[in-house]
């Protein structure tokens, strides 16, 4: 008889964000934007921020330290560290090496000064599904020797815009980390993974004469490619899972009813319900009910070739799909599978690559709180990468997921946080505040950037 495969998939997560934030209030002020046009319209309620000195080493650094300490990990024994990001601080020395410094200098007492010197290090770049890639990287690594091997996969970025843009609402900061391994106490991932990919430019951080963080995009575009992605990732989906044998041809005519709760990458808080609007009507006719829904609910789609052109058709098909989306129908959709996941997002804004999985942690946090019965339940899970790539998986919840997310302590981090007033936030855009705005809070920092001969450049980090 085969022997069967042991499981593997996440078995811990863990959350850093920055100790400040600016409320979405201020910054509407600041910039005349009504402001229920950002917390109503779009999700968004507080922007987390890195305090001077902090960037995606110290935060990733934060993140894997939490989840070594909690879960009492010897660091000799983690086989890989893979970082996503899209915020790196150099075009060959990968971030995660600078995690790892910090890392090695706060574990040495315990473990020796080689404690991470048999860790595989690695950034992983593709705009924000680059910490998915790494996690499924990851996970074919860990099944390779699953008695042996066991990894952390960390996303850490700074959604970072330019002043007065129409991206600069959407900024935040954060890293998540996540202990992979086999036979994990909270989410099985089975390795059936839908793609699409296209060549485009909706949102690219281009080499340019001076340098500068933050990105060329454009956001209507962007959203496009996104819906475009997803559908045609989740078809590939639907075509991989049935040649794996784990669905049946026609089984699930809308995949949505497959999955208890639904985790996209969130660029702003209310992004997935509105994303997946016109995928839902698409999956409402595949189970042959769109026409009840219609009458019912008076949906009236418009047909192309009932317009003059296409700018009047896009208007009316947008008209449309906003009464789709106000509907009692759409609106439990939302609640059961969406609305989770979206809390903590409307307290950090877009953390890119960290994004999709503090949506997950969100999601099982507030689950946890809700006494929710989810073991055995499935998630699926929606990533985006501009550029553009999409990914669609699922995983499994496993019985002891309660355990687990009872220790996230999202919402405490989030609450203990201190707000900032506008006129710290443009000086930390800038740079000009070079001094972290609460002095004495004990953290990783950028403590100094060699200027000179073979250390121009380096950055050195200290804990303070």
């Amino acid at each position: 008889m085969a022997q069967r495969s042991l499981p593997v998939g996440i078995d811990d997560l863990s959350l850093y964000v920055p100790g400040i934030y600016l409320d979405i209030r201020a910054l509407a002020e600041a910039r005349q934007i009504p402001y229920e046009k950002l917390s109503q319209g779009l999700g968004l309620q507080r922007m987390a921020l890195p305090d001077a000195g902090e960037d995606a080493a110290t935060m990733a650094a934060e993140a894997v330290a939490e989840l070594i300490e909690r879960n009492q990990i010897d660091p000799r024994r983690i086989g890989r560290l893979y970082l996503g990001t899209e915020s790196a601080l150099d075009g060959a020395k990968p971030t995660a090496t600078y995690a790892i410094g910090m890392l090695q200098a706060r574990f040495a007492a315990r473990y020796g000064d080689d404690c991470f010197r048999q860790c595989d290090v690695l950034d992983m770049t593709f705009a924000c599904i680059g910490a998915v890639d790494a996690l499924l990287n990851t996970l074919d690594w860990v099944a390779g020797d699953p008695y042996n091997n066991i990894g952390i996969v960390v996303a850490s970025d700074i959604a970072k815009y330019e002043l007065h843009s129409t991206g600069e609402y959407t900024q935040g900061a954060g890293a998540v980390a996540m202990l992979v391994k086999a036979k994990p106490r909270l989410l099985s991932i089975r390795r059936v993974v839908g793609v699409a990919t296209e060549h485009v430019h909706d949102f690219y951080k281009p080499r340019r004469e001076r340098f500068t963080e933050t990105p060329v995009f454009d956001g209507q575009y962007s959203n496009q490619c996104y819906q475009n992605r997803m559908a045609e990732a989740m078809a590939d989906f639907r075509q991989r899972a049935v040649r794996a044998g784990v669905l049946r041809e026609g089984q699930f005519p809308a995949l949505s009813d497959r999955w208890a709760r639904m985790i996209f990458h969130l660029p702003y808080a209310f992004h997935a319900k509105r994303m997946f609007v016109e995928e839902f009507v698409e999956e409402r006719k595949a189970k042959g009910v769109w026409e009840k829904d219609a009458a019912r609910y008076g949906f009236v789609e418009p047909a192309a070739a009932d317009f003059p052109d296409k700018k009047s058709f896009e208007k009316a098909k947008a008209s449309f799909l906003k009464s789709v989306s106000e509907s009692a129908l759409y609106r439990r959709f939302v609640r059961e599978k969406l609305e989770k996941a979206q809390r903590a997002s409307q307290e950090t804004g877009n953390l890119y690559t960290a994004s999709i999985f503090l949506a997950l942690m969100s999601s099982l946090e507030c689950d946890w709180a809700e006494d929710a019965r989810l073991a055995g339940k499935r998630l699926g899970f929606v990533a985006y990468g501009s550029g553009s790539k999409a990914k669609v998986f699922e995983a499994v919840v496993q019985p002891e997921w309660s355990g687990v997310a009872a220790r996230f302590g999202v919402f405490d981090k989030l609450h203990r946080r201190r707000a900032i007033d506008y006129e710290q936030y443009e000086r930390l855009h800038t740079g000009e505040q070079t001094e972290p705005v609460f002095a004495g809070e004990k953290a990783w920092r950028l403590e100094k950037i060699g200027t000179e001969g073979v250390t121009l450049g380096a950055r050195y980090y200290a804990e303070g």
